[in-house]
Formats: structure tokens, sequence, C-alpha cells
């Protein structure tokens, strides 16, 4: 457990007094995820063209020069120290998530807690933050004026709460700043950052709009050919990542070896 209330004042805030442009993506990685962004960006820019920011949770040299040629590169310079490790939250929390979890999300953590901090870097005025574990497969375009209510949000529901693998949200609204503070502060109590955007939304009673289901489309509803976003979280939506990736390298080999 940490007592972090007057540290990182910077990550709590936004962080940039004017955006640049009016609409953009924000999406972000670190060294254990950036081979999920060449897959992401194949989808996105199939079927999209707005700008895209990329936060630097850790990425290597490599990455980073890829980001620069496809987008914008944004540096989140906050250590990894300010997320709760296992032996610092109480034992029947870390009971309770590995029962329903396993083991392997742990390291997952770092980045989880960051994604509020990172919305706040976003030089929009108009954000949609997607999880690269996300598989775009139409125009997004649309969602952008579903953050024009009050709350400045929209978001997928869950059975329990909210999926934060898909955002759109206003620029200066205080519900991510809130999200933030207490992603800094009180992660040892939460699982991970959708768990804690959810009661803040609970809690505050912000009327967020919902987000049809088909820009969130999770891998555990049944096959559906008008979802427009279908997210492979967890270890066997990265799976079926890394077998797509496998047959596309396989398919342009070939297609390769016909031309020769």
């Amino acid at each position: 457990m940490k007592n972090q209330e007057n540290l990182y004042t910077a990550y709590r805030k936004w962080q940039r007094e004017d955006a640049r442009q009016n609409e953009g993506i924000v999406v972000a990685s670190d060294m254990t995820q950036e081979w999920l962004l060449p897959w992401w960006w194949d989808h996105y820019s199939r079927h999209n063209s707005h700008p895209v920011s990329f936060v630097d949770f850790g990425m290597s040299f490599e990455m980073k020069k890829w980001c620069k040629e496809h987008g914008e590169l944004l540096p989140l310079h906050v250590a990894d120290i300010f997320v709760s490790e296992r032996q610092e939250i109480s034992s029947s929390l870390v009971q309770e998530w590995e029962s329903g979890n396993g083991r392997q999300f742990w390291p997952n953590r770092n980045a989880w807690f960051k994604k509020p901090l990172a919305c706040l870097l976003s030089p929009y005025q108009k954000s949609i933050w997607i999880d690269l574990d996300c598989e775009i497969k139409g125009s997004i375009k649309t969602l952008f004026s579903l953050c024009e209510n009050a709350a400045g949000i929209a978001i997928a529901r869950e059975v329990v709460g909210f999926n934060s693998g898909v955002i759109v949200f206003k620029r200066g609204i205080p519900l991510i700043e809130s999200w933030a503070s207490k992603s800094l502060d009180e992660n040892h109590t939460f699982f991970g950052d959708q768990d804690i955007l959810s009661k803040i939304i609970e809690e505050e009673n912000i009327e967020v709009i919902e987000l049809s289901p088909i820009y969130n489309w999770s891998r555990f509803y049944e096959s559906n050919p008008n979802a427009v976003i279908l997210h492979w979280h967890g270890p066997h939506g990265k799976s079926v990542i890394t077998h797509q990736i496998m047959q596309a390298n396989l398919e342009s080999l070939e297609l390769l070896n016909k031309k020769t």
C-alpha cells in the first residue's frame, strides 16, 4: 500500500492548456505489449484516417521510431512504483483476484493504471482511447459525437460496471482527473483501472452515454458480423491475435513466392 496523496501532482491534471486538433485517437504501450501495435494499426488504418497519438509506457527504441512514423509519440514519465505490488495488497483481495483471474495479470497492472494518465495527455478536443487488443473492422468516425453530453464521455457497459477498452471522451472533463487520482492513490484496493472508473461513475451518479456493444465487442460474446470493434482481451484473446499475425505473415510469404 502506498500513500501518494501529495505525489505525482502533474499527472492528476490535464496536461495541455489547448488541444491542437479537434478529433483523434489515443493508444499506449510498454515493451511487453508493443508487438500488438503494427497489428492494431493495420486494422485501424484500413477504415480510418484520424490522427493517432501513441503514449509511451516504456517502449523499445525501434517501436518508438515506428510510432513517430505513424503518428505522434507522447512520453509518460512516471515510474511504475506507484502501482502496488502483490505483497503490498491485502491477502483477501489477492486471493479474490487470483481465484477469478489466475496469476498472469499482475505484470499488466503497471500499464492498466497508467491509462487515465495517458488520457490526460491527449492533444485532442475529442478523443477515443482504444486498447491495443481491439480489432477495428470499420469506421469509428461517428463515435466522436457521443462525448457531446454533459458528462463528456461514452463507454460500453459490462454485466458489472463499464469496460475501459474503448472510451470516447471530451477534453477537460473532471471524470478523467478523478480516475487518474484514484489510480495513483488507491490501486491497492482495485483489480484494474476500469474498476476504479466504474466506481466513480456509480458513486457520483454520472450519466455517461452507453457505447453500443458493437464498438467494444467482447470475445466472450457470440460471433457478430456487425461488430465494428472486436475486443480480444485476456490471454486467449492474445492467442487469437497471434494466430492472425502468423496467418497474415504466411499469406504475405506465399504471395511473394508467387511473384518470384
